[in-house]
């Protein structure tokens, strides 16, 4: 082996890998600028990718240049005439320098990408997620929606549906303040993340209602909210020294066969709705032709409810709360209907 072939390996070896850093490089980070320069500044970004190219094109050209000048050494080194060792030095240094400087760059590069990440990583957090609870927003729940809906109909893979309302938010907020309501919505959305963690999205839908997508079939979706709903009875916020009961209602319905978002969206509605019709603090689940009840209820602890509010409250108050429940029960039929002759129709 000659003396200075080692010599040429080694400065081979340097420029490849430079020149795969390079390359790698560049490739990486123009993929990531593609699918984040909607979301970020697109003219910064799309600058700081040049510049990387840039620098990765000019060590690529180092590189090849270092590559022919060792070819050459390495010709004259098989030769009459070698290479005085002072020129492999000082080609080997030029190598060495430019590795160097490369790697600041590449350091610099790294930085820039951190920053631009870590942008990127907030701007879609606050895209997704409701600023008040930590949950995912509106946006993000419709978006999940879609997603699910497509997988229905490309792979016929099924999902429910559910809406979930806090029962007389509107008398939490008159009665204690708006900053009360706000610690009620944010309790309420601790115990969603805990108790519906199988879920695929949770999310503040509006106000007092969140919304629930899960996999899970109708049935065992509607006995997970009614699971929530029995977590929620028993926990009391505390706020500003003062003790606030909540209950929630919720409906659920899954996907049906020709069904639109919009459809299975209704029928959950439908079913949230029996729900406050029905005396709020319960889970109903729609079958795709009736709204079912799925909360047992205590008919004892009720009958007992219902007698105590009847011996505080007046004649008045009292025929006046059965004309309100003879009205809620006359919708209800009516929901029920409706939807029975649009099943049938269909």
């Amino acid at each position: 082996m000659p003396p200075n072939t080692p010599i040429f390996l080694l400065g081979l070896a340097v420029g490849t890998g430079l020149l795969l850093v390079g390359l790698l490089l560049g490739y990486w980070l123009g993929r990531r600028g593609n699918s984040s320069a909607a979301t970020v500044d697109k003219q910064q970004f799309l600058s700081f990718l040049r510049n990387l190219s840039q620098w990765t094109s000019e060590f690529s050209g180092d590189v090849s240049r270092y590559q022919m000048q060792l070819a050459s050494l390495n010709d004259r080194a098989n030769s009459s005439n070698p290479p005085p060792r002072e020129e492999v030095v000082d080609l080997l240094h030029q190598i060495m320098q430019a590795n160097r400087q490369l790697q600041e760059r590449l350091d610099s590069a790294e930085e820039k990408l951190e920053s631009q990440t870590d942008q990127i990583s907030n701007y879609l957090t606050e895209a997704r997620t409701d600023g008040l609870t930590g949950l995912f927003n509106r946006r993000a729940f419709d978006r999940a929606t879609d997603e699910l809906f497509k997988d229905w109909q490309r792979k016929s893979q099924p999902f429910s549906l559910g809406l979930i309302d806090i029962d007389h938010f509107k008398n939490i907020n008159d009665t204690y303040g708006h900053p009360a309501g706000d610690a009620v919505l944010r309790h309420i959305a601790g115990t969603l993340q805990t108790e519906l963690r199988e879920a695929v999205c949770v999310a503040r839908y509006g106000g007092e209602e969140f919304a629930l997508l899960t996999l899970a079939s109708v049935e065992d979706a509607a006995a997970a909210l009614d699971h929530l709903r029995q977590a929620v009875n028993k926990i009391e916020v505390q706020h500003e020294e003062q003790t606030i009961s909540v209950t929630l209602s919720a409906g659920v319905s899954k996907i049906e066969p020709e069904d639109k978002i919009g459809t299975l969206v209704r029928r959950a509605d439908e079913a949230l709705y029996a729900a406050k019709l029905g005396g709020r603090n319960r889970v109903y689940l729609h079958d795709g032709q009736l709204c079912r009840l799925v909360t047992k209820l205590l008919p004892m602890q009720d009958a007992r409810a219902a007698q105590a509010l009847a011996d505080k409250a007046s004649p008045l108050e009292t025929e006046e709360a059965l004309r309100k429940q003879a009205k809620l029960e006359e919708r209800l039929r009516r929901i029920v209907e409706d939807e029975t002759h649009r099943m049938i129709e269909r």
